[in-house]
């Protein structure tokens, strides 16, 4: 009888372990913008090299081929949308969240998906045209946010409004097993001045400011180990288990202590302070990857801080 029972065993592994090899494995994008709607975007305020338009457009027109190719041939289940850090803007600025989204998903076979791809074959739909829709409609909202005056809750926004929407799990088709990337462009100056001050949830120009001061006094020498000693300038961590998942890069952050000509007006940098108080709430927070950017100097730039983020 044991002897019956071994040799079910081994058939049983030897079946198991032919599926696993015949199942093969794909990585798919699912790339995701968010804007901090705030007064950054107001030139007057904040004068910036290159609009937020321009990097989502310039991103999205190196989907086909840069992005898609990239060490992929075909079956792409790639995935372009923006979420909002602030959802009420939504309905304020009207926008039409359904021109946001690019979902290579919808495609069943592959001939269709280069038919939209490549806009042939009189297709209604199509990358070029979606893309073009897509950034017309940020645009709009875009433009609105310039000259209002909103705040971006970033912190409540990792801590509740990042989940499963945002978040794509693998998903099996066929004998292909396809493993999303989930990789947030986080656009904002850096400052995270909405929402509760003073109780582990901002990084305002004050608490900057008030770091450096108590830095310099300390005469430490380092500013991570400085840090470390000083909970109190940190930024307390989200708790939310969706970050595992998830790859942020941080784009156009503003330093505001750097003269018009871009010299610095004080050390540490502004730039260099939220460098280190925004890494360390990204890994106590438990997010899977992060990068932090400076306002880039031209489309090109910024562009290509986000696709050697995407390729690495």
């Amino acid at each position: 009888m044991k002897k019956y029972f071994l040799i079910s065993v081994l058939i049983c592994s030897a079946c198991t372990y032919v599926t696993a090899q015949k199942r093969k494995e794909a990585t798919d994008y699912n790339i995701v913008f968010a804007p901090d709607l705030s007064n950054r975007l107001n030139p007057k305020f904040y004068p910036k090299a290159v609009n937020d338009v321009d990097i989502v457009q310039g991103v999205l027109k190196k989907v086909w081929p840069d992005i898609l190719k990239f060490k992929r041939t075909d079956g792409q289940l790639d995935h372009y949308s923006v979420d909002f850090i602030n959802k009420g803007l939504i309905g304020l600025y009207k926008i039409n969240t359904n021109l946001l989204a690019i979902d290579l998903q919808q495609f069943d076979k592959q001939v269709d998906r280069i038919n939209y791809i490549l806009e042939r074959n009189k297709v209604i739909s199509s990358l070029p045209k979606d893309i073009y829709n897509f950034t017309t409609e940020y645009k709009k909202f875009n433009d609105k946010a310039a000259i209002s005056n909103n705040g971006a809750d970033i912190w409540t926004y990792f801590q509740s409004g990042i989940d499963d929407r945002i978040i794509l799990p693998d998903l099996a088709v066929g004998k292909i097993t396809h493993k999303f990337r989930n990789i947030m462009v986080l656009m904002t100056d850096g400052y995270i001045e909405a929402g509760i001050y003073n109780k582990g949830y901002d990084l305002s120009a004050k608490k900057i400011e008030d770091f450096r001061n108590a830095f310099l006094k300390s005469k430490d020498g380092d500013m991570a180990s400085f840090l470390s000693k000083n909970s109190k300038y940190k930024i307390k961590p989200a708790k939310n288990p969706y970050l595992k998942s998830l790859e942020v890069i941080v784009i156009e952050m503003y330093d505001r202590s750097l003269s018009k000509t871009g010299a610095a007006t004080k050390h540490p940098t502004d730039m260099e302070i939220m460098r280190l108080i925004w890494t360390d709430w990204m890994k106590s927070s438990g997010v899977k990857r992060v990068e932090l950017k400076p306002a880039a100097s031209n489309q090109a730039e910024a562009v290509k801080y986000i696709l050697d983020f995407i390729k690495k």
